[in-house]
C-alpha cells in the first residue's frame, strides 16, 4: 500500500487537484472507498481547502489501512457486534508503538468521519464503536452562562483519554522583558505583531508588505482592520479572516517599511521583497527556521516557549481584558474566535479555563500596556 501524491494531471471534472493525497494498493489500484471519502470530505465539502489539511487526511487513512493490510484485517470487518472491533485494535498498536494519545485521537476522529460516511453511502450496516455519554468539566465563572452541554458530552468509545496540559501563556514580567530587550528590529516587531494580533508563525513570516499604507487617513481609530487573503500569504486553512492591528502598532510597522526595511533592502542590494518582515539579509524569515523561537526562549528564560506562546498569550489576555471592559458589547469568545481563525468555537474555548489561574495584576488593557512598553524603545 503507497500513499501518493496527485500531479497536475489529476482532474475532477476538468478541475486540477495537484498535491492531492491518492492511496493505492499494492497493485497500485486506487482504494475505492477511501479516496471517495477523500474526494468528498476534503473538495466537495469546500470546507478543508488547505494542502496541509488534505495530507494530514490521506496521511491518517494511509497509516490506518496499512495496518489493516499489514494484519490481513479487511475494515469492514468486526464493526460494532464485536466486542472488540478493528480500531480498537489499531488504536492499541499505536499506543504501543509509543504514539500520544493526542496524536492517536487526532488520527481516530478521521478514521470514524471515514466510517460515518461509509454507513451514510450504505456500504456498512454498522460501525466499530459505540457512542458513549461522558462527564465533562463546565466553565466556571467569566462567560460560564455560555455552556449549554449540562457537564454532559458524547464521544466514540475508541476514544483515549488525554493528559490536558497546561496552557504556555507569557506572564506580564515576561512579556515586558520581551518588549524591553534590544532585539534586531524585524524580529522585535515580529514578536510584537504575534503578541498584539494572535497570528499564527506562517502567516506572520508571510504577511505581505503591501497590507501596510500610510496610517495618516487612519489617526483617530484605535485599530486598523487589515484582511488576510490566502492568494498574498499563507493563512490557516486558506481562510481569509480580517486581524485588528493597534494603531500604534500599525504606524510603527508603517515606519519599518519606509526607513528600517528599505536600509536592509538597500544594503543588500535587492530591489523587491513581497513579505513585510526581512532578516538582516533583507529575504524572508524561513518559515521552518528555528531562530525567532530560540531568541525568543533566550530573551524570555524558560524553555518550551515559542512564537505559538505569544499567540496563546494574546489570546488569553485579550479575552480577560474583553471580559473587564464594561463597555464591550459582543461576545468577547466569538470575537478571539474570528481574530485566530478558528472554525470553532470549542477551539477557542481553551483559553476560558486557563483565565481562572490568572494573577491578580493580569493586564485588563493589554493593548495598551504593550504599547506603553514599546514606546520610545529603541531597537536594533
Amino acid at each position: 500500500m503507497r500513499l501518493i501524491q496527485a500531479t497536475e494531471d489529476f482532474k475532477l471534472n476538468g478541475q486540477p487537484y495537484p498535491e492531492f493525497p491518492l492511496i493505492v494498493d499494492s497493485d497500485m489500484e486506487l482504494l475505492w472507498e477511501v479516496n471517495q471519502f477523500l474526494i468528498y470530505h476534503c473538495l466537495t465539502r469546500g470546507r478543508a481547502k488547505s494542502v496541509k489539511t488534505w495530507k494530514r487526511y490521506g496521511q491518517d487513512l494511509y497509516d490506518y489501512f496499512a495496518y489493516l493490510e499489514a494484519n490481513d484485517l479487511d475494515w469492514k470487518s468486526s464493526l460494532a457486534t464485536s466486542e472488540h472491533s478493528v480500531i480498537a485494535a489499531y488504536r492499541d498498536w499505536s499506543v504501543d508503538i509509543g504514539l500520544s494519545a493526542k496524536t492517536i485521537n487526532g488520527r481516530l476522529r478521521t478514521i470514524i468521519k471515514f466510517y460515518g460516511f461509509a454507513m451514510r453511502r450504505d456500504w456498512i450496516d454498522s460501525v466499530p464503536y459505540d457512542i458513549e455519554t461522558i462527564i465533562i468539566s463546565k466553565p466556571k465563572g467569566f462567560l460560564a452562562h455560555t455552556d449549554t452541554s449540562g457537564g454532559l458530552s458524547t464521544s466514540p468509545n475508541v476514544m483515549l483519554k488525554e493528559k490536558k496540559n497546561r496552557l504556555k501563556v507569557l506572564t506580564k514580567q515576561e512579556i515586558k522583558s520581551l518588549l524591553n530587550h534590544e532585539s534586531f528590529i524585524s524580529q522585535h516587531l515580529i514578536y510584537r505583531m504575534a503578541l498584539q494580533t494572535g497570528l499564527r508563525k506562517e502567516e506572520l513570516l508571510t504577511i505581505p508588505e503591501s497590507y501596510i499604507q500610510d496610517p495618516a487617513s487612519k489617526r483617530g481609530s484605535s485599530i486598523v482592520v487589515v484582511d488576510l487573503r490566502p492568494g498574498d500569504m499563507e493563512v490557516k486553512g486558506e481562510k481569509e479572516r480580517s486581524i485588528h492591528i493597534p494603531i500604534a502598532l500599525y504606524e510603527r510597522l508603517w515606519q519599518y517599511k519606509l526607513h528600517d526595511r528599505h536600509s536592509l533592502l538597500m544594503q543588500n542590494e535587492i530591489d523587491q521583497q513581497a513579505t513585510l518582515f526581512v532578516n538582516r539579509f533583507g529575504k524572508p524569515y524561513s518559515i521552518k527556521g528555528t531562530i525567532l523561537n530560540n531568541e525568543l526562549k533566550g530573551i524570555v528564560g524558560r524553555t518550551g516557549v515559542s512564537l505559538h506562546t505569544l499567540r496563546h498569550t494574546y489570546a488569553t489576555m485579550k479575552l480577560y481584558g474583553l471580559r473587564s471592559n464594561p463597555g464591550y458589547r459582543g461576545n468577547p469568545l466569538s470575537y478571539i474566535r474570528d481574530r485566530l481563525g478558528h472554525s470553532s468555537i470549542t477551539t477557542t474555548e481553551i483559553y476560558l479555563h486557563y483565565l481562572e489561574e490568572l494573577e491578580g495584576d493580569v493586564m485588563t488593557s493589554y493593548d495598551e500596556d504593550v504599547d506603553q512598553l514599546c514606546s520610545g524603545m529603541e531597537v536594533v
